[in-house]
């Protein structure tokens, strides 16, 4: 049977939002305003902060906790972790919430509330969208951008209204231009909406829109105005280059989903440990009483968590992972002595902070690497003995005080941490072994495999299945129902509640089915099977076997044609034959008769099976012509009844109706319904040694069921589902008892729903007999 032509379908579950870029935006202006609170609180001393004279130390570390929260939000949200990225950045918004009760309300300055709640508002909405499935053919309006069309229009609009509320002095240019200015933050939102519009505009557009907002910044950075510097400086850069930033966020993405799952985890987990570590900073220089080394510590804050940023989110991953790895790790090192240094030197309570690079690098690459996170601390370990040698410290307080026991540490931390590497090392070593065996193995199957994980993303895929699918080299990390539409045999389509591949994230387990993958030239056909993978979790994995057939598909095409000619090249001759037959009979007496009728039996038999073959072909590449009309089965059944009688006599059976009073017409083909009746009645006679055969109806909800029950062998559980199938016989081979073609069933199943009905097997038990049932829609309506 050749494939029907299939056009490919929109995907029902398309790609999820980009990366939720404002959480890092909100997160940064948060660790901004507190390193500045931190490093210059005399900056938050003005008329508009006076009801926040206590954004002191405490409250700047709350901003720094809100925006390492906020990042860890992002990194949380992109592997969709449900809720947890949207609990994450509430909590990391509620000093931005929280500082509304300092300045709501202080000289009119309503200003900063008001984009506090808008920071914290829309950082939470990306993250909760970035999380969600968007609509099918829903465009994206970006995150980013539309928080600088809110500023720039909250600006315009106070800037034109209430000018007070920025409480800019009369001598700054900004105060002067203040309408025209007013009047560029106005039409920036619409720019920014024109490239959103147009794709090739939009990184154009998005500088532009950027332009009024940098202009304001510069007149709050001549008024020393250094919280609104900060935060509106940070949006403007964030509105200009978030084209180029989501481009780089999206491909840092799609290297962390192709990457193994355990290796994800480990990143994000060693990323957390990274804000940590700027959270301890900032931490230190809330506690640290003079003013340069608060100063110091703040600045490196920023640096470390700028380069965090870049780092794990901006940083395109290549293949020499190991190297960058170690350079990464070398850097927190060199972090981790600047703080030391600014907190005490080899007197500094934060010394231990020396043993976690060690400890990382050690566990994640080759034992030798614990070297270089080692040496760093080291070095600057003997330089400062070396000068406080020098500037008159005693040995005993230098060296055996401070100098050899945290040398000490630092090699017992190294020793132990090699040992560990030794033994991390040899698994990696053994399971890489394992791996590449599994990899040759699926490298020399002819079926294509895939492992898909419970987020309905493929993990793996071996090169026949990239082959199958058209895939290319990037199979890894797509959504499964993307790269795996499907439809059924005759063209019809498959819902992802149907697909197989879902029915066994669900913990089903399916079978070979035939199917065909969509392509613009026509469909593949393939035989699919699913099942899950083992997992405690109520949504699993699955994995994935495809087969190509359409070499098989070619052959049954091939065979149904052969039958098809040679059946019908065949019915000329075997109904010349029977007439011939009949005529030689009416002349013939005796043993010639006898031999006549047993000819005439066997040319009708084979007539019978010519039928059927042409029946089923007709059927298969739906060329047989029905006349469907309301009818009654009464008169279809005895007509039925009466042909097989000779049947039943002659095998010494009976066969009893039960008419049924005041039953509805139905809509059906006369012939091909008396067709059905015969193949039914006729299996019973032709399975049945003795007993009888019984023909009954019922009237279920707009449809009539004729059934025929016999008192057979009955059929086993392990052969139901063959018994529709083509030339589907309980009995195989050479020595089946019975005769038949095998396709009565299958054809009577398909007349059936061709009238709007079926044909079922309603009961059978070995030993007892069989119910079938033929299914007709009433002529009343009803039918289904």
């Amino acid at each position: 049977m050749q494939p029907p032509p299939v056009t490919p379908s929109p995907s029902p579950h398309p790609e999820p939002f980009s990366p939720p870029l404002l959480a890092i935006v909100v997160g940064a202006i948060q660790l901004g305003i507190g390193f500045l609170a931190l490093s210059v609180p005399e900056a938050f001393d003005v008329p508009a902060y006076g009801r926040s004279a206590a954004l002191v130390p405490e409250f700047a570390l709350a901003f720094v906790a809100g925006g390492i929260l906020q990042s860890i939000a992002y990194v949380a949200a992109t592997r969709r972790s449900g809720i947890i990225p949207a609990v994450l950045v509430g909590v990391g918004g509620l000093p931005l919430v929280a500082i509304i009760g300092g300045l709501w309300g202080g000289e009119g300055y309503w200003l900063a509330p008001v984009l506090s709640v808008a920071l914290a508002a829309g950082a939470l909405i990306d993250v909760v969208r970035s999380t969600r499935r968007a609509s099918a053919g829903r465009a994206e309006v970006p995150s980013v951008g539309a928080l600088g069309a809110v500023t720039s229009l909250i600006l315009g609009v106070t800037m034109l209204t209430v000018p007070s509320t920025h409480g800019l002095p009369a001598p700054s240019w900004l105060h002067a231009a203040q309408v025209p200015l007013a009047v560029a933050l106005l039409v920036a939102p619409a720019i920014l909406v024109v490239g959103w519009r147009i794709p090739r505009g939009h990184a154009a557009a998005q500088a532009l829109g950027a332009l009024p907002l940098l202009a304001f910044v510069a007149g709050l950075a001549q008024t020393a105005r250094w919280a609104g510097v900060v935060t509106y400086g940070l949006v403007a850069a964030a509105v200009a280059t978030e084209p180029a930033l989501r481009r780089a966020a999206e491909r840092r993405f799609a290297a962390r989903r192709a990457e193994p799952r355990a290796s994800a985890d480990h990143e994000m987990a060693t990323e957390a440990a990274a804000w940590g570590f700027v959270l301890l900073i900032g931490m230190a220089a809330g506690a640290e009483v003079l003013t340069e080394t608060r100063k110091g510590l703040v600045l490196l804050t920023a640096i470390v968590s700028a380069f965090t940023i870049y780092w794990f989110h901006l940083r395109e991953v290549r293949d020499a992972r190991p190297l960058h790895t170690v350079v990464g790790i070398a850097v927190y090192s060199v972090f981790v002595a600047v703080l030391v240094t600014l907190t005490g030197g080899i007197r500094s309570p934060y010394f231990f902070v020396y043993s976690l690079p060690i400890i990382a690098l050690a566990w994640t690459e080759t034992p030798q690497t614990v070297v270089v996170p080692l040496v760093v601390p080291l070095v600057t370990l003997l330089t400062e003995t070396a000068v406080l040698l020098r500037v008159g410290g005693t040995l005993s307080a230098v060296i055996l005080v401070f100098a050899a026991p945290r040398a000490g540490g630092l090699g017992l931390v190294a020793g132990i941490s090699y040992l560990l590497a030794r033994r991390s090392l040899d698994e990696r070593r053994r399971a890489a072994a394992t791996h590449r065996q599994l990899q040759t193995v699926l490298a020399n199957m002819d079926e294509g495999l895939l492992t898909v994980d419970a987020t309905g993303r493929i993990a793996l895929g071996n090169d026949a299945a990239r082959a199958l699918l058209d895939a290319g080299p990037d199979l890894a990390g797509r959504a499964v129902h993307e790269v795996l539409p499907l439809r059924r045999s005759d063209g019809g389509e498959i819902g992802w509640a149907d697909h197989p591949v879902h029915l066994a994230m669900a913990g089903r387990r399916v079978s070979w089915q035939r199917v065909l993958v969509p392509r613009p030239q026509g469909g593949v056909a393939l035989a699919i099977a699913a099942t899950p993978l083992a997992d405690d979790q109520p949504r699993t994995g699955a994995i994935v076997l495809l087969r190509d057939i359409r070499a098989e598909v070619e052959m049954e095409r091939l065979r149904d044609d052969f039958f098809f000619i040679a059946s019908h090249e065949l019915r000329t001759p075997l109904t010349i034959m029977k007439g011939n037959l009949e005529i030689a009979r009416d002349a013939a007496d005796g043993p010639l008769r006898t031999a006549i009728d047993e000819a005439l039996a066997s040319v009708e038999r084979l007539i019978r099976m010519v039928n059927d073959y042409l029946d089923a072909a007709r059927l298969e590449h739906g060329t047989l012509a029905m006349r469907v009309e309301e009818g009654h089965l009464p008169d279809l059944v005895r007509q039925a009844v009466q042909a097989i009688r000779p049947d039943v006599e002659r095998k010494g059976l009976t066969v009893s109706y039960r008419e049924t009073s005041g039953l509805p017409a139905v809509r059906m083909d006369l012939e091909r319904t008396l067709q059905i009746l015969l193949n039914l009645l006729g299996n019973s006679v032709r399975y049945t040694a003795r007993g009888e055969i019984e023909i009954w109806h019922e009237v279920d909800r707009g449809a009539v069921d004729t059934l025929v029950r016999d008192s057979g062998p009955g059929i086993p559980p392990e052969h139901h589902a063959r018994l529709f199938s083509r030339f589907g016989q309980v009995e195989r081979g050479l020595t089946r008892s019975s005769g038949g073609s095998g396709l009565g069933l299958y054809i009577s199943r398909r007349l059936a729903e061709q009238m709007g009905g079926a044909v079922v097997l309603r009961q059978s038990i070995p030993g007892q007999g069989s119910t079938f049932a033929l299914r007709l829609p009433a002529a009343d309506g009803g039918a289904r």
